[in-house]
């Protein structure tokens, strides 16, 4: 019980965004820049929204203790269940995200009427700590100079961070995520610059995983062209050399460009386990905003 204590003691002396060494090199191929931090700092995250990195890692910055004891209680979540429009992709999340409701008036008021009450469920499987996303919320409101906040489109709050469960071999093909494709009549969401999704990493499998990033950003013409005929996913053979292979590590923090195609390899030994969310920039005197 003593070292237990002294482990999680040591956790909380390290800085709030942690201090742990960068991850390794090694872990990451391709041209374009992946940046390691220890912390988020406003520099970094200009950068990133501005497209001069494609993604940002800061290593062990949730606890790793904190991480287990987390994920633990969640896989008990009764939430958990695959996408509504994709029961064959292997992939469960709890809490309705935005792109199922399809833009339709019925789907749409069900994913508002769920919001919060998933925020809260989430919440209550993780108390008496600070899940990753409101420890995110926290820091990023400090850090960013005109504040961050949960978006709000239609006049309603929207959801603001799930969890997901990748199973064992399975996968996300590639793909972009485009809060202006979800909600087209949107005026806010076209005035957009940039979408960047976060990911704390809870539990990662003992093989695979790893997350692919292209610099490729295709217009909606160019998205029809690459596509593979399932879902919303692209052709593989239709791409570029992709610029970053990255494999997340437990209780890393990753913000990477989601308005650029990525995608998820198989993993074993999991579940793999996050907590995730988008985070929206309109500009360095505009407020951040989150959804999921």
């Amino acid at each position: 019980m003593q070292r237990v204590l002294k482990s999680q003691e040591e956790d909380y002396k390290r800085p709030l965004s942690g201090a742990m060494l960068p991850i390794d090199n090694q872990d990451v191929t391709g041209p374009l820049a992946v940046r390691h931090a220890y912390s988020l700092e406003l520099t970094d995250l200009v950068d990133l929204f501005e497209g001069k990195i494609i993604a940002l890692r800061i290593a062990t910055w949730y606890p790793r203790w904190l991480c287990e004891k987390i994920a633990r209680r969640l896989l008990r979540h009764p939430g958990f269940a695959r996408y509504l429009m994709a029961q064959d992709v292997g992939v469960q999340r709890i809490g309705m995200t935005l792109f199922e409701a399809e833009n339709e008036a019925e789907g749409l008021d069900s994913y508002y009427a769920k919001a919060q009450g998933t925020m809260w469920s989430i919440r209550r499987h993780c108390f008496p700590y600070l899940t990753p996303i409101e420890r995110l919320r926290l820091e990023l409101d400090e850090a960013w100079p005109a504040g961050a906040m949960i978006e709000s489109l239609h006049g309603r709050k929207m959801l603001c961070g799930v969890a997901r469960m990748f199973e064992d071999s399975h996968s996300l093909p590639p793909h972009q995520d485009v809060l202006a494709r979800d909600v087209p009549e949107s005026g806010r969401a076209a005035a957009m610059k940039s979408q960047v999704a976060i990911n704390c990493y809870i539990r990662a499998p003992r093989e695979g995983g790893d997350l692919e990033l292209w610099d490729v950003s295709p217009t909606e013409e160019e998205y029809a062209e690459l596509r593979d005929g399932r879902y919303d996913f692209l052709d593989r053979a239709k791409l570029p050399p992709s610029a970053a292979k990255i494999r997340p590590d437990t209780g890393e923090l990753l913000l990477m460009r989601s308005d650029r195609v990525h995608s998820v390899h198989p993993s074993i030994g999991g579940p793999r386990v996050a907590m995730s969310c988008f985070i929206g920039y309109y500009g360095e005197d505009e407020p951040l905003s989150f959804w999921s």
